[in-house]
């Protein structure tokens, strides 16, 4: 069998796991912690496929560790050394998660009374998306609603960062000329509103006016919590480049890619 394929094959089944794997809990362990962090969204806040196949939580943007041979810089550790006091993290994202989904991950927080939560949520829903559609959008933005209620119901001081979704258009941008990247988002349909070989121009500017819907969404969602929520739209403006981008599944963040969401967050964030 062509060593290729074989690759791809590997590469489908670990796209598959990252559809519908579990939601990754970290550090839930009851602790009574001075400070609480939580995490909602999808496979980028599980850091999937950064640093080698499938979950990679630890080289997540918001609640990772690192590990002994690399270091690595999140908001939790950030957060650690800033309070100088015990931190919790507990990260509910999960694979192939949509706006929908993080409703629920929001009621599985509520127990546990978060002082801070991100929330990075998106990019499957535009991934499904063919084309414009207000309805959908607005399920998006009512989902998205929910969810943050239902952690203020909570604790009404929460302070929550609501992140755009990155630049999905630069994504692409950055390995149309590579043949391993098309050939496997054609091979496996990987997110084909914008990466297929076979859009025109014209579609992809499509898509990236629905992009750019979607974060002006998220914007004046946060312009209704002044107190609660911040949003800057500066992520969205970063051009990640090829080392940002995991060579696994050219998709995901790469562990740098995730250490620069997690720098850009944290600047535009609550605790710069």
């Amino acid at each position: 069998m062509d060593r290729t394929f074989k690759t791809l094959r590997v590469t489908l089944f670990v796209l598959c796991i990252s559809l519908f794997s579990n939601a990754f809990a970290q550090f839930d362990d009851g602790s009574k912690a001075g400070f609480k962090m939580g995490a909602l969204g999808d496979s980028i806040t599980i850091a999937t496929n950064s640093d080698g196949f499938g979950h990679r939580p630890k080289f997540s943007w918001a609640t990772g560790t690192g590990s002994k041979t690399r270091n690595f810089t999140s908001h939790f550790l950030k957060l650690k050394k800033l309070k100088r006091n015990d931190v919790a993290a507990y990260n509910k994202a999960k694979g192939g998660a949509r706006a929908k989904d993080i409703v629920r991950q929001a009621k599985e927080l509520v127990s546990k009374k978060l002082d801070y939560a991100t929330i990075l949520i998106g990019a499957n829903d535009l991934c499904a998306w063919k084309e414009h559609d207000q309805r959908k959008l607005d399920e998006y933005e009512g989902n998205v609603r929910k969810a943050i209620q239902t952690l203020l119901k909570s604790n009404e001081k929460m302070k929550i960062l609501l992140l755009p979704v990155p630049d999905m258009y630069n994504l692409w941008k950055v390995n149309s000329n590579n043949r391993k990247c098309t050939r496997l988002w054609d091979s496996f349909g990987v997110c084909k509103p914008i990466l297929s070989s076979s859009l025109t121009p014209r579609k992809r500017e499509e898509f990236k006016q629905r992009w750019e819907d979607v974060n002006r969404t998220l914007d004046r969602i946060s312009t209704d919590y002044p107190d609660n929520i911040k949003f800057n739209d500066e992520i969205a403006n970063t051009k990640f480049d090829k080392s940002h981008i995991s060579t696994i599944d050219c998709f995901h963040p790469s562990v740098k890619g995730q250490q620069l969401i997690s720098k850009m967050a944290w600047e535009n964030g609550w605790f710069e």
